[in-house]
């Protein structure tokens, strides 16, 4: 029965990952008024007159939301709002939210938030198309199936970094079966990704440092799994590279943000790389040799759609290719502590790839021909520090060890993909080190 399910979860990603390199259509205007009104037109040229709107409680409370809400009504939109702030969202909350859609005719879904406000959306999709079967019943790969065409809208606009805006991916929390599960299927992929980076302005940067460092896990999963090809690859790799010249320059979002001079800026003596992406150097050039106020919010804002671009690339990686062990992890951690999926995540990105180096070294084959496997590392634990990434608990008690690896050995042997299977003594190693970066 497993080997059964072995086959089949290779023939889904063999045809996600190879045959399927459908993406969302991005709206990505000058600023957030000219993307909100592409959005509108996008709505109304597709008849859609009632809209199902899914947020986090502290967008709701920005001036953005605001006018995003004016411009909507104004048009002639009938808007219907779920306000939640959650860590890993949950069959209640996505039936709540099903509820919400069919009690008032709604014809599309957009969802403004993280990557957990986007799942949920997703997940509320899923079960809008198919009502008559549970999530359950949804859950794993290709379940949802929709022969038609596939009803409602659904359009994300992330307000942090996350690949989840352009993934055909969801993760939802059973809380009462301490399960976390997966709903993989081109159904839900989104149908258009906002980007808006004016939503990033007041998002302070540890957590846009630790979403970017969530983002960047599920890349390098991507890149490593089992499941692989070209379209993979591609995107997984910018993405990478990407993300990591941006968390280089934590100094450049500090003083975008804060500073009302350059001086600092120009003491710290930081030199300027020559890489594939330039924008984010030539931003750091114009600062220190003093050509524009540190204040700005436009240099700001092109950083962020340098991670949002990233961001984006992951998303169509992740979920054709399969996810690993950090994504085991993390999930775990969710069950039995209710943390966060992009600090976990984070912490976790370096022991693994520390462990995968120390005993499949050609693994890092995959990367283009001057990365170095070891220096990366450094430099992934070294920005861990420089951003203070750190995971945000209730509890102050260790978690079950036992209990989370068991549910990881299970995870792994059911639809994760990852490039190599730890002995039982390594994988308990590795969580007791997560376990004491978390607590200790």
């Amino acid at each position: 029965m497993r080997l059964l399910q072995k086959i089949r979860n290779k023939i889904f990603f063999l045809c996600t990952g190879f045959w399927n390199t459908k993406e969302p259509r991005v709206i990505n205007k000058s600023d957030a008024k000219e993307s909100e009104l592409h959005l509108i037109h996008i709505l109304r040229e597709q008849n859609v007159n009632r809209v199902l709107i899914i947020c986090t409680e502290d967008f709701k409370s920005q001036t953005y939301f605001t006018k995003l809400k004016e411009r909507m009504q104004g048009a002639g939109l009938k808007l219907f709002f779920y306000t939640t702030q959650v860590e890993n969202p949950s069959i209640t909350l996505v039936e709540q939210c099903v509820h919400l859609f069919f009690s008032n005719d709604c014809h599309a879904i957009l969802a403004i938030g993280g990557g957990s406000i986007i799942d949920l959306a997703k997940a509320t999709k899923a079960r809008i198309i198919r009502p008559e079967k549970s999530l359950h019943k949804l859950k794993g790969l290709g379940k949802i199936r929709a022969s038609r065409k596939v009803l409602p809208v659904l359009i994300t606009s992330p307000t942090i970094i996350t690949a989840s805006e352009s993934s055909k991916v969801a993760w939802i929390v059973d809380h009462t079966k301490q399960i976390k599960f997966i709903l993989n299927d081109k159904a839900i992929q989104p149908n258009y990704v906002m980007h808006c980076a004016e939503y990033f302005t007041a998002l302070p940067n540890q957590l846009l440092g630790g979403t970017s460092f969530g983002v960047l896990v599920q890349a390098f999963e991507s890149l490593l799994s089992t499941n692989n090809s070209a379209y993979i690859n591609k995107n997984a790799a910018e993405a990478i590279s990407e993300i990591l010249n941006c968390l280089e320059h934590n100094e450049l979002f500090s003083n975008l943000s804060n500073i009302n001079d350059v001086s600092n800026l120009k003491n710290q003596n930081i030199p300027i790389r020559q890489n594939k992406n330039h924008q984010i150097d030539e931003i750091k050039e114009r600062v220190v040799n003093n050509e524009q106020n540190p204040a700005n919010l436009a240099d700001k804002n092109q950083l962020i759609e340098v991670l949002q671009n990233s961001a984006f690339r992951a998303g169509n990686a992740a979920g054709r290719s399969g996810v690993g062990y950090i994504t085991a992890i993390a999930n775990a951690l969710a069950v039995f502590g209710d943390l966060s999926y992009s600090e976990v995540a984070a912490v976790t990105l370096p022991l693994i790839l520390e462990t995968y180096l120390n005993l499949k070294p050609k693994l890092f084959t995959r990367f283009a021909g001057d990365f170095n496997a070891e220096k990366v590392i450094a430099q992934i634990n070294e920005l861990i520090k420089t951003w203070n990434i750190t995971v945000s608990h209730k509890q102050t008690k260790h978690l079950p060890m036992q209990e989370i690896s068991k549910y990881v050995k299970k995870d792994i042997d059911s639809i994760h993909s990852p490039p190599l299977i730890l002995s039982d003594e390594k994988l308990d190693e590795i969580l007791q080190k997560v376990n004491q970066r978390i607590f200790g």
